[in-house]
């Protein structure tokens, strides 16, 4: 939640003070989101490695204090430059605190029991804006943003650092040549052709998802303003975001153990394109405006847990900090684009041509992720 609620979800809350105070551009404040995914991509992979082989201690130690250096390279910012070194900053620190290494040490502590592991985890993240957006309009009102942007740095070295430097200890001598079971043992290792087939297909799909997903969030409540809405209700409609992907998430802690990881990917790719067309149907309509947050936030949410258990189910643990660096590559790529692109779209051409274009990539989604879960669902082991 501080991870979350520190790093992407603060230039939605934050973006007029920024640009009073910092003299740049809406389109440049959501940029640091691109800037961080940017640089997250390019670590990747490396950092992914690097976790593999043992270091995910040290990775999320070193990850909380990266992003509260740059909550302090942001509180003392002048300008464009000084926002964009906290947002490379905070680049370097996703993979190791927030994304690879996260979902990797809830697979090294839960072991068959990653999958529910991991959406617990997810389950938590989702409350970062419910509990961050409140609390950083209060600091910025009270004391201001730059003093928040402190808080938030001390939160990360007070409270963070210590969670993982104790949680992944190593453990007593005796449990690591301890036998784990396998997720599965019924499902043999892919081969290099079907690896990359599902690497293609687990790509494309959750590259497009995200693409809605990082891009859409930070726009619904100029969607709802735009479509004649009050402040108080686009507010009060947004807000209920966090609560519907909590929902969902707990829904596949619950259920999901009887239900294939990617079964669950195709039933959450299909609510996506039928929430975001919502609003279009009937623009004035609050019921169906609020059944469009709803809808959106309970996708998004269930698909973070399917996009961090399902190269865990089809790859493995040995090599799952490897193979979800390597998937993050091409996904962060896309992931950068979106908040600009949405901002773009939105302040040129409106709400419509923005959910239309959610629309559109939330059914290409759908195709491919039917198609990877038809040739893969034997092939799981989670």
């Amino acid at each position: 939640m501080i991870g979350w609620g520190t790093t992407f979800w603060l230039p939605a809350v934050m973006v007029g003070p920024l640009i009073r105070d910092l003299a740049i551009s809406s389109e440049a404040v959501f940029g640091g989101i691109t800037i961080m995914l940017l640089v997250s991509a390019a670590a990747g992979p490396r950092f992914g490695r690097i976790i593999d082989g043992g270091g995910i201690r040290r990775a999320m130690v070193a990850g909380s204090a990266c992003l509260a250096l740059a909550m302090v390279a942001l509180s003392l910012s002048q300008g464009l430059a000084g926002y964009v070194l906290a947002w490379v900053l905070i680049g370097i620190g996703t993979p190791l605190a927030l994304t690879q290494a996260a979902a990797a040490a809830m697979a090294q502590l839960a072991g068959p029991k990653a999958r529910q592991a991991i959406g617990v985890l997810m389950l938590l993240g989702g409350f970062a804006s419910t509990v961050f957006w409140p609390l950083a309009a209060f600091l910025d009102a009270t004391y201001g943003w730059r003093t928040m942007c402190l808080v938030f740095a001390a939160m990360h070295l007070v409270v963070c650092a210590p969670i993982h430097f104790i949680l992944l200890a190593p453990r007593p001598a005796e449990e690591p040549v301890r036998p784990q079971p396998a997720l599965r043992p019924a499902a043999p290792p892919l081969t290099a052709e079907r690896r990359r087939s599902a690497f293609i297909l687990m790509a494309t799909a959750f590259s497009l998802q995200g693409f809605i997903t990082w891009g859409l969030p930070l726009q619904v409540i100029e969607i709802l303003k735009a479509y004649g809405h009050s402040v108080a209700f686009a507010i009060f409609a947004g807000s209920l975001m966090g609560p519907a992907q909590v929902i969902s998430r707990l829904a596949e802690v619950v259920f999901g153990r009887t239900t294939g990881i990617l079964t669950v990917g195709v039933v959450t790719a299909v609510v996506m394109p039928v929430a975001v067309v919502l609003p279009i149907l009937g623009p004035e309509s609050a019921l169906l405006c609020g059944a469009f947050v709803i809808g959106y936030g309970m996708s998004a949410g269930a698909m973070t847990v399917v996009r961090s258990v399902a190269p865990l189910a089809l790859f493995g643990r040995e090599t799952y900090a490897t193979m979800s660096g390597w998937l993050s590559l091409p996904q962060n790529l896309v992931f950068a684009s979106a908040p600009i692109v949405y901002a773009f779209v939105m302040r040129h051409w409106g709400p419509t041509p923005t959910l239309l274009m959610s629309f559109g990539a939330a059914l290409v989604a759908l195709g491919t992720m039917v198609m990877l879960e038809r040739r893969f669902r034997n092939d799981t082991s989670a």
